[in-house]
């Protein structure tokens, strides 16, 4: 049974940057100030070409390049993003994150995690650690490492094909912990839940927690659709509501799981016609969430209209709140706040839905920060897109 959607298309223009190669994950830049999560600077990573590339990128917004014309028109070519730099990138970026502001890991399809560094003053990329194959297929052979996470700015997990989990930390140059076997298939996903907890979604359809401070390599918990095997290829944590995650599966669905019940998911959302290979909880707003999709399009899921106060244990599947676990809010009576994720399937009003872009060929990865989403696809080009309002 899936949650009710309205969906809508949407007019906003793309800024658009064509660079000659299939763009795999697309990243903003942390910003340094505690005060403001404004950044002007992004990275990509490509795959399906015979030299691999991770790049980072510069892009003004309106404001600063001042492209209000004085007929009041609007040129969004004047924002495309400039090159800032570049590095050989042995093997297609699997996946990419900034473990810091100058300083970015990726993996690889050879089963190479690498860290890289950004040297702000000449503006060039370094390779300053690299840990190698430390995925590897059961002949001894480097396989694809297919996701990481990042904890701090020394903490890095990574997991693959070969469904082993590896625990590096930056300063030494071999994994400080291998999970091996950690699942008997192909791991799509990964991310981190609490300091020590990680969430990982594979190619059986599960979701597994893994708590690293434990000597045990079993999850601690499990969860799986009742009755299915479709193939999760994302996973999201809500930025504020740990027990939220998302995830995006092979057959097009979004859910959206409550790590506190037993009954998972609380919310399918029926979805895109394809795979959806990421999604995204806008970071300090997030009742907006991202998804991007193997049929060329990325949809904006808007929840800020379902109601977020309940009465009693909240509504719907979800039940529950964030006071639900004997920890009762001052001066809350039996009034307490759910996420608006969690109240869906009640039905009481639709998801606002939006189709941001529209392409033939797949979308691979999205970003959000502030207003801006940025995008990446199989078309050779990065796209940039406003979405004023959910600062």
């Amino acid at each position: 049974m899936y949650a009710p959607c309205e969906f809508k298309m949407d007019d906003n223009p793309a800024i658009v940057k064509f660079v000659s190669q299939k763009i795999s994950k697309i990243r903003w830049k942390p910003n340094q100030s505690q005060y403001s999560q404004e950044t002007d600077v992004f990275a990509t990573g490509s795959w399906d070409d015979e030299d691999g590339k991770v790049c980072l990128w510069n892009l003004l917004s309106a404001e600063q390049r001042d492209i209000d014309m004085d007929d009041g028109s609007y040129d969004p070519a004047m924002r495309e993003p400039s090159l800032l730099c570049e590095i050989q990138h042995t093997g297609d970026v699997t996946d990419l994150e900034f473990i810091s502001a100058d300083h970015i890991v990726s993996s690889s399809s050879t089963g190479t995690v690498t860290l890289y560094k950004h040297h702000l003053q000449s503006q060039t990329l370094g390779d300053s650690v690299s840990w190698k194959e430390i995925h590897k297929d059961a002949g001894g052979k480097g396989c694809p490492c297919t996701c990481l996470t990042t904890q701090r700015d020394d903490m890095i997990v990574t997991a693959g094909e070969d469904g082993c989990i590896n625990v590096l930390n930056v300063a030494h140059r071999k994994p400080v912990r291998t999970i091996d076997k950690a699942n008997s298939c192909t791991i799509n996903g990964i991310t981190f839940l609490k300091q020590q907890e990680v969430i990982t979604v594979d190619s059986s359809g599960q979701l597994k927690v893994f708590d690293l401070g434990h000597r045990s390599c079993d999850p601690v918990k499990t969860f799986a659709l009742s009755g299915e095997q479709t193939p999760l290829q994302c996973v999201a944590r809500h930025p504020t509501q740990h027990h939220i995650v998302a995830t995006g599966a092979y057959d097009g669905v979004l859910s959206v799981w409550d790590l506190r019940q037993e009954k998972f998911p609380v919310t399918p959302l029926e979805a895109h016609s394809a795979a959806i290979w990421e999604v995204k909880f806008h970071p300090t707003n997030p009742d907006h969430l991202f998804t991007c999709s193997e049929d060329g399009s990325v949809w904006h899921w808007n929840a800020s209209s379902v109601a977020s106060l309940v009465t009693g244990t909240g509504a719907g599947s979800g039940g529950g709140s964030l006071f639900s676990q004997g920890m009762p809010a001052s001066g809350a009576g039996n009034v307490s706040i759910t996420s608006p994720w969690l109240t869906l399937e009640s039905g009481r009003q639709k998801l606002d839905v939006k189709s941001k872009l529209n392409l033939t060929l797949p979308i691979n990865t999205v970003d959000i920060i502030s207003e801006v989403l940025l995008c990446g696809s199989d078309e050779e080009a990065v796209y940039a897109v406003d979405i004023p309002g959910i600062r």
